[in-house]
C-alpha cells in the first residue's frame, strides 16, 4: 500500500513538474501582437493555421490575435500608437493608414516585398513613392439587375454607366412599375466615389465643375421625376439590397457578398436576376476597396512583422482566404489559380470573375486624405440641399461653385 502512494506520487510530482516547466516556459516567451479587423469566424481558419506556421518557426514568440470590430479600429490603433505599445501588424484600411503614413508613425515596405502583389493595388498604397502598407484583401462591387423584367421592357446588354441608366430611366419605370434603381448617395464616400468616375478629382478647373454639375443634376432630375427612391438620401447598402429583394428595384450596386444574401432570401427574384460589371462613369475606370497591413513604427518586432505579412499574403493563404470569404485576392500569383478561372457556375462566380477583371483597371482617387471626412459631409450635404430643394440651374451651379471652394479650403 505504502509502495502504491509513493508511485502515486511520484508521478503527481512529476506530472506537476511538468507543469510548471510548461507555464515557466510559456510565461518566458515573448509576444508578437497581430490585430485584423472582423475576421472572426469567417476568416479564423487561415488566420491559426499561419499563426501555427510562425510560432512553428518562431518557438520563443507566442502570437496574440485581437480581432477588433470595425467600428473601433481606428481609435483603438490611433490610441496604442499615441501609447507608445502598438501591436506589431495591424490590419486597416488605405484611408486611416495613409494618414498614419502622413504622421511618420509607419514603418515602409520595400519595392521587393510589393513585387509579389498586383501592381495597381501596391499603387494605391504608395505615399511620397514609398509604400506604406502591403495589400490583404479588395472587393468590388458589382451591378446585380433583375434581367427577366428588364429583357420584358425591350432592353438586351445593361447599361454602362449611371448616365446611359438615367436615359433609360423613365422608359423602365412606366414598363416595370417599380424604381429603375436603388442608390444610397450619402452612406460614407458613395458619392464621391461617382464624382471620380466622372473625372473629378480636385475640384479645381473647369473640367472638374462642368463633370461635378453633370453629377448633380443628373441624380437631381431622377429623383425629382421619381426615378429613385425618396430615401435615396439615407438608406445604406442593406437596405438597397432589400429593397431590390422585394422587386422595387431593378438595378442596384453592391458587393456580391449581397448575392448570395438574395439567393437565400428571395430565390424567385434571385432566377430572375444577373450580374453585370459595375457601374462607370466618363473615365472608364472601376472602383475598389482594399484592406492593408501596417507595421507601426514603434513596433517592438519589426523584423517579425514584415515576416508575418510575408506569410499571410503569400499565395497559398490568399486563395484559401479567397474561397473561405468571396473577397479577391491582390498576390498576382494567387488570381492566376484556376479557381478564379471558374466563372460560369452562378451569380458568385460569375461576380467573382467580373470583380477581379474590375481589380485591374482600377481608378480609385482621392480628394485629399486629410480632412476626408469634412470632404464628403460637404459632398453628401450639397447633395441633399440640391436633390431636397427643387433648385433651378443656376442655383445648382452656385450651390457646386460653394462646394468647390469648400473642398479647396479643406486640401490646404
Amino acid at each position: 500500500m505504502i509502495k502504491k502512494f509513493f508511485i502515486l506520487a511520484v508521478i503527481i510530482g512529476i506530472i506537476f513538474g511538468f507543469s510548471k516547466l510548461n507555464i515557466q516556459q510559456t510565461s518566458q516567451k515573448k509576444e508578437f501582437v497581430l490585430w485584423t479587423i472582423q475576421l472572426k469566424p469567417v476568416a479564423q481558419e487561415i488566420i491559426e493555421e499561419n499563426i501555427e506556421k510562425f510560432e512553428k518557426k518562431h518557438p520563443d514568440y507566442k502570437v496574440v490575435w485581437v480581432d477588433i470590430p470595425i467600428a473601433e479600429a481606428q481609435k483603438r490603433t490611433l490610441a496604442a500608437i499615441l501609447g507608445g505599445n502598438p501591436p506589431d501588424l495591424v490590419n486597416l484600411n488605405p484611408d486611416f493608414s495613409v494618414i498614419l503614413a502622413q504622421k511618420g508613425a509607419l514603418e515602409y515596405f520595400s519595392e521587393q516585398e510589393g513585387e509579389k502583389f498586383e501592381p495597381s493595388s501596391i499603387d494605391l498604397l504608395k505615399y511620397e513613392d514609398k509604400i506604406y502598407a502591403l495589400p490583404f484583401y479588395a472587393t468590388s462591387s458589382i451591378t446585380l439587375y433583375n434581367k427577366e423584367l428588364y429583357n420584358s421592357c425591350g432592353y438586351n446588354n445593361p447599361p454602362k454607366t449611371y448616365d446611359e441608366l438615367s436615359e433609360i430611366a423613365q422608359n423602365l419605370k412606366a414598363c416595370s412599375k417599380i424604381y429603375p434603381f436603388a442608390i444610397n448617395l450619402n452612406e460614407n464616400d458613395s458619392l464621391a466615389k461617382i464624382l471620380n468616375k466622372y473625372d473629378v478629382s480636385a475640384f479645381s478647373d473647369e473640367k472638374d465643375f462642368k463633370n461635378t454639375l453633370f453629377v448633380y443634376k443628373m441624380f437631381d432630375e431622377m429623383y425629382k421625376n421619381n426615378l429613385i427612391s425618396k430615401d435615396t438620401l439615407t438608406i445604406n447598402h442593406r437596405e438597397m439590397a432589400e429593397k431590390y429583394m422585394s422587386e422595387n428595384a431593378l438595378f442596384v450596386v453592391l458587393g456580391s457578398n449581397f448575392i448570395n444574401m438574395v439567393k437565400e432570401n428571395a430565390p424567385e427574384v434571385y432566377k430572375k436576376s444577373d450580374v453585370s460589371e459595375q457601374l462607370l462613369g466618363k473615365s472608364g475606370k472601376y472602383d475598389i476597396s482594399l484592406m492593408n497591413f501596417i507595421i507601426p513604427k514603434r513596433s517592438k518586432n519589426k523584423a517579425l512583422a514584415h515576416e508575418f505579412a510575408d506569410l499571410i499574403t503569400d499565395e497559398a493563404s490568399q486563395i484559401k482566404l479567397a474561397k473561405l470569404t468571396n473577397v479577391i485576392p491582390l498576390n498576382s500569383k494567387a488570381l492566376e489559380d484556376e479557381y478564379f478561372g471558374q466563372c460560369e457556375y452562378d451569380l458568385m462566380s460569375k461576380a467573382k470573375c467580373i470583380s477581379i477583371k474590375q481589380l485591374k483597371s482600377s481608378g480609385n482617387k482621392d480628394f485629399g486624405v486629410q480632412n476626408k471626412k469634412e470632404i464628403n459631409e460637404n459632398i453628401n450635404k450639397t447633395a441633399e440641399l440640391i436633390l431636397l430643394n427643387n433648385l433651378d440651374e443656376k442655383t445648382i451651379e452656385a450651390k457646386i461653385t460653394k462646394l468647390a471652394q469648400k473642398i479647396n479650403e479643406l486640401k490646404q
